[in-house]
């Protein structure tokens, strides 16, 4: 069974998220893997094509059909991956160190030899993830650590696109491709979570960011998606998938302070008599509850 659960609250500088999960089937959050299996010149049907994800060592299996094509759908997004590839009368092949995208399945080109096993990594075999449908930018986890953000709000993530401004009025709203913010829609894990009242200006459930950075696994926007499945926004579609645990448990937290003493309250000669005080902090916890089978995360 695949299970996925997010709770989000904001609270003055307080926010929380928590996530059981396994990977779940739809396309803002999960990937997938197709290809194609040759040998001796001509396809291969019924070959056994097992895949990894080595950190938690969850496993989806697959055979080639009679055209020696095969997909694999629904497997969680990042990595690495480890694909290997076996048929009668040929060696194994193995692909590793594959990092897939939410709604970017993976495209492998795989030919089996009769002589000697195959063990080749992802990159290089150039280029193995299908084309785009439409303006789109996505952050991994390590992309989204590179971050420079004050606030640690995910509004920081957004302006990565480059068709991305943000309003710098009390609003704070992402406007993609000039549109108002409130076009927009904004989804975690598949669910959407826009601000459908207009309570807010600036289109997100929350003034600040309503999602915490450490939980966030991946983060895109697409400007203007010609997937079908893609709908009901009129500006951009910004989407979160949440992190989730591995075979090992591992933790972080975080502190930041700052008030006027270390911001100062002159400028230009003129000073201000000004009261700034600001606390942030956090922690994030994730691990396994069955190993290789279920997860677990709390931010």
């Amino acid at each position: 069974m695949q299970i996925r659960y997010f709770l989000a609250a904001s609270v003055a500088s307080i926010s929380l998220a928590a996530g059981l999960s396994a990977p779940a089937m739809a396309q803002e959050t999960s990937s997938a893997v197709r290809g194609e299996v040759t040998g001796s010149g001509g396809p291969l049907a019924g070959a056994s094509v097992t895949i990894v994800h080595v950190p938690s060592g969850t496993t989806a299996t697959t055979s080639t059909d009679a055209n020696g094509n095969f997909s694999a759908n629904g497997l969680r997004i990042g990595g690495p991956f480890t694909v290997t590839v076996e048929a009668d009368g040929c060696e194994a092949a193995t692909v590793s160190d594959l990092y897939l995208q939410a709604g970017k399945p993976a495209r492998l080109p795989i030919d089996l030899q009769a002589t000697s096993q195959i063990v080749v990594t992802a990159a290089s075999l150039g280029p193995v993830a299908t084309a785009l449908d439409g303006p789109v930018t996505a952050l991994d986890r390590d992309a989204i650590e590179g971050v420079a953000s004050v606030n640690r709000d995910i509004r920081d993530l957004a302006r990565r696109d480059p068709l991305v401004s943000v309003d710098l009025t009390n609003s704070r709203a992402i406007e993609i491709a000039g549109n108002n913010g409130r076009l927009n829609r904004f989804s975690v894990d598949g669910v959407q979570m826009s601000d459908d009242f207009g309570l807010n200006n600036g289109g997100l459930p929350t003034s600040r960011g309503p999602v915490p950075y450490d939980a966030i696994e991946q983060f895109s926007v697409k400007v203007a998606p010609f997937d079908i499945t893609e709908g009901d926004f009129q500006g951009g579609a910004i989407n979160v998938v949440l992190r989730s645990g591995t075979n090992k448990y591992h933790g972080s937290a975080f502190f930041s302070y700052t008030d006027e003493n270390l911001t100062g309250n002159e400028s230009r000669g003129v000073k201000a008599d000004i009261y700034l005080y600001s606390r942030q902090y956090g922690a994030l916890l994730a691990g396994p509850l069955i190993k290789d089978k279920r997860f677990f995360m709390a931010a």
